[in-house]
């Protein structure tokens, strides 16, 4: 049976969405093929890049190679590539590699920043809709401080510790939000005042957060920046960006090095003569099956799209957000869709498959405001469902991988108090002092098992199996090797010896001991230092495959 390809344009998320979707439906036709192609070789979690500009994470965090997410959906190929155009009538796809036929075709490229022409912004600015870009906020971001810090003309000195974000929508709130939280770190690595580092938030609109229906969660967000010294300035159109700072409507000016904009969003500038029907920001129309519209105003009956290359009016639900649901909606949509033009199933309009569960916005790592299955909070738990929304989507992505590795960085591997519990759960405490007690308890468990622990031996065992188990747990832990699951032995023994033998305060002991050392302490001095990575590499491997900077699975 001949080979028919269903290309997908973009491994954002609405592109890993409907790859995914459309890998699990087809998994058992093996004449389809799914091509999923992007100029990178990852997908970026976009609504993270804050963070990453803030350095609040590491730029690995945003980042999930394509190879992890899809090495178990055999019928999906990858292929990094950047695209040229669409032969409509050829059914085509032009790209970097060469010709592509298709049988379907899913656009789903996302979106870039949208200055809407103002002066300087790009020669001046910094925009932030890409890995690159967030990239070179957090570089400059810390240079600049430090300079600022060393400058001792005053006037220079304000215009370098100046840090701008335009827009207050989700984006440019969240960074700002970042900003907060950065600002103490580096006013202690530069030896400032916290004071002296101003973050200046502009919009054009007369409110922050003007996406909100509940103005209320607005006023928090607006309340909780004004408190923690943001200065926001509403009613600030900016007109110009040049190399001393912003220029207002007004023509007054606020003098800074660090103008970052995040005032809108439009489509992919290379999709604009492709042929179709394109509404504001560039953006390719669609109907209520998320068939890209022509640019005669038919819909076509092959091509579909999702993510922010979409223009699409639901009369319930309203214009179809940038947002992550926003996305994973349309892509559900146009995947049901696709597999109902080759047979499986019947269409349905978007209307019938949306789901929105709500929005969270997060101030900074200690602070959200959330509106989620019709409650309204904020704070602590916001901040938790903030990340149960991106937990839930990797879990739609079915990326185990990924939402370990997210739960690490977000929560236990978090530097300077930056997770929503201040910090107190963080691991990067140095686990090197761990280790005494680490050696303490493997001794202990070699002596229960050969009787060396005079008057405490009744409270253990001495014989059989027990002994035995007693042995390997002990010179286990004692070596640092595999110190996590003997931990839990360790914990296993405890408890039983204590069922068995009766109580004794050694036994909290051992048992708050076996807890302490779960914390990494096998690599302070210990074989898990060398042998955890290699097994993470050995079976990472056997399940996720080998990630590379580009990919080409078209010829296997």
């Amino acid at each position: 049976m001949a080979e028919k390809n269903i290309v997908i344009v973009g491994a954002g998320f609405g592109g890993v969405f409907a790859a995914k979707t459309l890998s699990k439906k087809l998994k058992s036709h093996k004449e389809y093929n799914i091509i999923l192609i992007d100029k990178h070789s990852y997908f970026t979690y976009m609504t993270e890049l804050h963070e990453v500009a803030s350095q609040r994470v590491a730029p690995k965090h945003v980042q999930e190679d394509l190879e992890h997410l899809f090495y178990q959906n055999k019928n999906v190929k990858l292929l990094t590539a950047e695209v040229n155009g669409i032969n409509k009538n050829d059914k085509i796809i032009k790209t970097t590699h060469g010709d592509i036929n298709y049988e379907k075709l899913i656009l789903a490229i996302g979106g870039q920043s949208n200055d809407f022409g103002t002066p300087g912004v790009k020669e001046h600015g910094f925009e932030m809709w890409s890995m690159e870009e967030s990239l070179k906020i957090r570089n400059h971001v810390e240079n600049i401080i430090g300079q600022g810090a060393a400058e001792l003309d005053p006037v220079k000195r304000a215009q370098l510790l100046t840090i701008a974000v335009v827009g207050s929508g989700f984006t440019g709130a969240e960074l700002m939000g970042e900003f907060i939280e950065q600002r103490r770190v580096l006013a202690q690595n530069y030896k400032l005042d916290e004071s002296e580092i101003k973050l200046v938030l502009l919009e054009a609109s007369p409110s922050i957060l003007n996406m909100l229906k509940d103005r209320h969660l607005a006023d928090k967000a607006f309340k909780y920046m004004t408190s923690n010294g943001v200065d926001i300035r509403l009613n600030s159109r900016v007109t110009g960006v040049n190399e001393d700072g912003v220029i207002f409507a007004d023509e007054s000016t606020l003098p800074t090095k660090s103008l970052i904009w995040t005032a809108g969003v439009k489509a992919k500038s290379f999709i604009s003569d492709w042929g179709f029907k394109y509404a504001r920001g560039g953006r390719i129309e669609a109907d209520d099956y998320m068939r890209a519209k022509l640019d005669n105003d038919e819909s076509a009956t092959d091509i579909y799209v999702a993510g922010d290359t979409l223009s699409y009016v639901d009369e319930k639900t309203g214009p179809v957000p940038q947002t992550v649901e926003g996305a994973e909606s349309a892509a559900r949509t146009a995947s049901h869709n696709l597999l109902a033009d080759l047979g499986f199933g019947q269409a349905k309009t978007f209307s019938e498959l949306v789901k929105y569960h709500g929005f969270a916005v997060s101030i900074g790592s200690h602070y959200t405001v959330a509106s989620l299955m019709g409650l309204n909070f904020s704070g602590f738990f916001a901040s938790l469902a903030k990340h149960g929304i991106n937990l839930f989507f990797y879990s739609q992505i079915r990326s185990m991988y990924s939402i370990f590795h997210y739960m690490m960085d977000e929560f236990f591997r978090t530097e300077n108090g930056r997770n929503p519990f201040q910090g107190t759960i963080s691991r990067l405490g140095n686990v090197l002092w761990s280790t005494p007690l680490r050696l303490f308890l493997g001794i202990f468990w070699i002596l229960a098992a050969v009787g060396g622990l005079g008057d405490l031996n009744m409270l253990f065992w001495q014989h059989g199996l027990a002994s035995f188990i007693e042995i390997v747990t002990g010179a286990g832990i004692l070596l640092g090797l595999f110190t996590w699951p003997l931990a839990v032995v360790s914990i296993i023994l405890t408890i039983t010896a204590w069922a068995t033998n009766g109580f004794d305060m050694t036994h909290w002991f051992i048992l708050l001991s076996s807890i302490a050392i779960m914390n990494g302490s096998g690599r302070g001095f210990g074989l898990d230092f060398y042998v955890v990575p290699l097994l993470q590499k050995l079976f990472g491997g056997l399940w996720y495959g080998k990630a590379k900077s580009i990919y080409d699975d078209l010829d296997k």
